[in-house]
């Protein structure tokens, strides 16, 4: 009867492999995510490096600016200072010419000019001559202003573009190192995904692995079952009809011991003046009769006699006369023939000789 083998699924060998697999799987994650972080800090680190780099930009454009428009306010100063000095000067110079005491009154004097009307006319020459002087270095100081103030202006239009532009550049390579760093990401994941994959089907694989050698030792173990339960009703089998031979053979020896007590042992042997009886032959004990025969053995029945005994035991048998020597024992044990027959046989076959037939019929 076949035993139901059953696989314990709690066995060390599966858990050793799933820890295994879980190890695996643990190390190959930490390390993409490992990877992944450095990733993400080597893109943010160019981020900010392009951002350090656009500030510091946009810091030195703002200065070169500043530096501009403040150099225009000097200008502008300057042009201030100017025309503050061109209108002192002309102040200056009509109170000089205008001055009733002064070089010119004094030449309209020796010429007898004064109170008369080129001197009056004179007098308005010399404040209008002032006064021109004044508004043509006021309006050069506007203007100048004006182009000062557009030049300013100018600048922080330009600062502005700059910047903008800066700016703008900055933005550009930071959104293409976030789509870099995005992708990169991105692809480490999946990396991470397959790598987890391939381990999973590798550690299914040493499961299924594991799961066959438990079949494999299973099947074993009934092979061997099998073959204990065959040998023990083989040995079963064997001793039932050792016992039925022992019991025929007791028959059979009873009745020639019975035939020879029936033909001549009445019959008393003598010696000298008194009488003796002797047991008749064939009456002599069977283990005597055993022990004597195997002395008058062929060496092929010897032989015979020796695989016999040792594939009675389940022993292994090697040599010439192995094979048909284990026929023999099977086809007895399997009741196909008797062992008179068998011996019979190998007499026959020219394995053994007739004296072996009479001799090994005692022990087999």
């Amino acid at each position: 009867m076949a035993t139901n083998y059953s696989i314990n699924y709690e066995d060390d060998r599966f858990k050793q492999v799933e820890q295994a697999k879980q190890e695996a799987i643990n190390n190959s994650n930490s390390m993409y995510d490992q990877m992944i972080n450095d990733s993400s800090q080597y893109y943010q680190n160019q981020i900010n490096a392009v951002n350090d780099y656009s500030n510091t930009q946009q810091q030195l454009q703002q200065e070169r600016t500043d530096q501009a428009i403040n150099e225009i306010n000097q200008q502008k100063e300057y042009a201030e200072k100017d025309y503050q000095k061109e209108q002192r000067g002309a102040y200056t110079d009509w109170q000089k010419e205008s001055n009733r005491y002064g070089v010119n009154a004094e030449q309209q004097a020796a010429s007898g000019l004064t109170n008369t009307g080129y001197s009056e006319s004179s007098q308005v020459s010399m404040y209008n001559t002032y006064q021109s002087r004044v508004a043509t270095a006021r309006e050069s100081y506007q203007r100048a202003v004006v182009d000062y103030d557009n030049a300013i202006a100018n600048a922080r239009i330009s600062n502005n573009a700059a910047l903008a532009e800066i700016a703008y550049n900055a933005l550009q390579n930071t959104l293409e190192l976030s789509l870099q760093g995005f992708q990169y990401k991105n692809q480490l994941l999946q990396t991470r995904l397959n790598a987890q994959q391939q381990l999973d089907s590798e550690y299914y694989q040493r499961y299924q692995n594991v799961l066959s050698q438990m079949n494999t030792e299973n099947a074993l173990k009934e092979q061997v079952r099998q073959y204990n339960e065959n040998l023990a009703f083989q040995k079963s089998q064997a001793a039932q009809q050792q016992k039925n031979w022992e019991k025929e053979y007791a028959l059979s020896l009873s009745a020639s011991r019975s035939s020879g007590r029936s033909s001549g042992g009445s019959r008393s042997y003598r010696s000298g003046s008194g009488s003796k009886k002797t047991k008749a032959p064939g009456t002599a004990p069977i283990k005597k009769q055993q022990k004597q025969g195997t002395n008058n053995l062929s060496s092929n029945g010897k032989t015979v006699l020796t695989l016999y005994q040792k594939l009675m035991k389940g022993e292994k048998v090697s040599g010439t006369m192995a094979g048909p020597i284990s026929v023999m024992v099977k086809n007895v044990l399997r009741g196909k023939t008797t062992r008179a027959d068998a011996l019979n046989s190998l007499y026959k076959n020219g394995y053994i000789k007739e004296n072996d037939v009479r001799i090994l019929a005692s022990y087999l």
